[in-house]
């Protein structure tokens, strides 16, 4: 037991600080101008959101969490930490889960706090992530967006959950939240100015979720 209390977060890294930055900054060069598409899309998405058109909204971010297992989950980041093949499983299964929620009959709205608690989520995930890279002293090109990169993509998600689902809609919440943690302990390990992004997602649902059962 004393041999564990020995370890820092850092030593379960398989990685360094700039090995993975510089990974983001080559996906973000190979898929150029993917971010204008998915950016663009998440805002009209945002949009769709706020009419609560589920019909569209659940689909588009279906396609968002399984392109992000596909090619960022799966085809990179798992090359250089391959536990992260068992969240591109997950993210899989966030976009089947989504589909599976479409036919859900409409709900009534959700109070206001979690209406426009969401919205703001959702702003946050699709204007202020790819921001956070700056911010945090590194290099715009390791900017992430959403539909590319996983936290900005299940921010936004969550942002619409919260819009879309007066209730808590507890299948729907796992893979995001715990996403959040394993992401933000591995900025935070890396030292990264930025690992506080994905703790305040979490924070910001939770809070939402509980003001909204009020």
């Amino acid at each position: 037991m004393e041999i564990w209390t020995t370890y820092d977060l850092v030593d379960f890294l398989m990685f360094s600080p700039r090995v993975y930055f510089r990974l983001i900054e080559r996906y973000n060069q190979a898929v150029w101008p993917l971010q204008v598409v998915f950016v663009t899309g998440g805002l009209l998405v945002l949009a769709l959101t706020r009419k609560r058109n589920r019909a569209v909204v659940l689909p588009a971010l279906a396609v968002a969490w399984a392109f992000c297992a596909w090619q960022f989950l799966w085809a990179r980041y798992a090359v250089i930490n391959w536990p992260v093949s068992y969240a591109a499983a997950a993210f899989l299964l966030q976009a089947g889960l989504l589909i599976a929620s479409i036919g859900r009959a409409s709900a009534p709205a959700p109070s206001a706090t979690r209406y426009y608690g969401g919205i703001g989520l959702m702003l946050f995930g699709l204007v202020a992530y790819p921001l956070l890279a700056p911010l945090a002293g590194r290099s715009l090109a390791s900017a992430e967006a959403f539909g590319l990169m996983p936290d900005p993509t299940v921010a936004t998600t969550l942002g619409a959950l919260l819009v879309l689902s007066p209730k808590t809609p507890w299948l729907l919440l796992p893979v995001p939240l715990l996403w959040c943690a394993f992401s933000g302990l591995t900025l935070w390990a890396l030292q990264d100015a930025g690992a506080w992004a994905p703790f305040a997602t979490i924070i910001a649902t939770l809070a939402l979720l509980l003001a909204g059962n009020r």
